[in-house]
């Protein structure tokens, strides 16, 4: 230890001890001249241990574990962006969290505009009984003038996908970017812990026909993806049935698959 030298030679400790082997019973003066002896050395002692004791500890205190700094991080698509549920979630995933945070590379959820931009270009009636204002054509793009979809045969084992509620009758082929889908941000709230943002993927296990076609631009977002809509003209869901995503898994028409 560079600075730290050697105590005294062990000699007058040695002759200590041998001094009082010597006397079976030694006096009170002999005790007092050993004590004034003995404390010194026993403090020097203590004070070069409890240097190599702290020059010890501090590599074991620096070794102590530093706490995640991801440890608390909040689940993906969970809180509402500036305290609106219309706006989606306050927590994205980012682009590496699978499987949705590669969907979102890139996106910006109002685009261009101010949060009250987009809400008031997009959003109709109160915010609390409200509700979007969709494109027309049903959402699909257009080509030459006239409406990009036609009648196309799903068939099984095909995957698709879709953001929001089984309630709805819209899908889409697995693994399109959200911003190529035109939804909006609300769509991304996690409803489910079990689905986070809402994701659901699907796989088909009998065929049936739907209308598809490529997405036309909304909510700010660029479209081009492909869409699948349900359409009761191809698959009759039965009297007093509405035809959506729940009816395609409750009759065998779809399962869901691990996302």
């Amino acid at each position: 230890m560079a600075g730290f030298h050697p105590r005294p030679s062990l000699t007058p400790r040695t002759r200590s001890t041998t001094l009082c082997r010597a006397t079976d019973h030694p006096s009170q003066g002999d005790l007092r001249v050993e004590h004034s002896r003995t404390v010194p050395r026993i403090r020097a002692v203590l004070a070069a241990m409890g240097v190599t004791a702290a020059l010890t500890a501090a590599p074991a205190a620096q070794a102590a574990p530093v706490e995640s700094a991801g440890k608390h991080r909040p689940a993906p698509c969970t809180g509402e962006f500036r305290g609106d549920a219309r706006l989606g979630p306050q927590h994205l995933p980012n682009k590496r969290q699978e499987p949705v945070g590669p969907l979102l590379d890139g996106y910006h959820r109002t685009g261009k505009l101010s949060p009250a931009a987009f809400l008031k270009k997009y959003w109709e009636g109160p915010a609390d009984t409200g509700g979007w204002k969709y494109p027309p054509n049903d959402g699909f793009g257009e080509v030459n003038g006239e409406v990009d979809k036609a009648p196309e045969l799903l068939v099984k084992g095909e995957h698709l996908d879709r953001f929001g509620s089984e309630f709805g009758g819209y899908l889409a082929p697995a693994g399109d970017a959200y911003a190529e889908r035109a939804l909006p941000p609300q769509n991304l709230n996690t409803r489910d812990a079990a689905f986070p943002c809402d994701y659901h993927v699907y796989e088909v296990t009998r065929a049936f026909v739907v209308w598809e076609g490529s997405i036309a631009p909304w909510f700010e977002q660029p479209g081009g993806g492909r869409q699948i809509k349900l359409d009761p003209a191809f698959l009759d869901p039965g009297e007093g049935q509405r035809l959506n995503v729940k009816w395609l898994l409750d009759n065998g028409y779809l399962v869901r698959v691990p996302a």
